[in-house]
């Protein structure tokens, strides 16, 4: 079986976790391996986000997981991909959280509005 072959055409079905970006054009790097397992870099093409992935090649079947959890992989991502933050969001959270007084906590309340400002209690 060639292992790089056999990635390439699974990187198809998954998008790069920061960017959202399809692995189709990822570098994929093979950095070792281990009996039936290798050990794999994949490069975002669009970010440049790394991760190692253990692969584990059965007769039956091939499996891919993180090597941090050692968890099966899906074949499909099925999340919707989400646009990348733009500049403008940036600065724009930057302006909203410069006067922001309070925890974190309430800053990420939800179903409350933790960053409206209060109303004027001196009137």
């Amino acid at each position: 079986m060639n292992i790089l072959r056999f990635l390439r055409e699974q990187a198809r079905g998954y998008d790069c976790n920061v960017c959202g970006q399809n692995h189709a054009r990822s570098e994929i790097r093979v950095l070792g391996r281990l009996e039936t397992a290798w050990i794999v870099r994949v490069t975002c093409a669009k970010c440049q986000a790394a991760f190692k992935l253990l692969v584990v090649v059965d007769e039956a079947h091939a499996a891919v997981s993180p090597v941090e959890d050692g968890s099966a992989a899906p074949a499909r991502t099925t999340r919707r991909r989400r646009p990348p933050v733009t500049p403008d969001e940036v600065l724009d959270a930057h302006e909203l959280l410069k006067g922001f007084e309070g925890d974190v906590r309430t800053l990420f309340r939800r179903g409350e509005r933790a960053l409206e400002p209060e109303p004027d209690k001196t009137r």
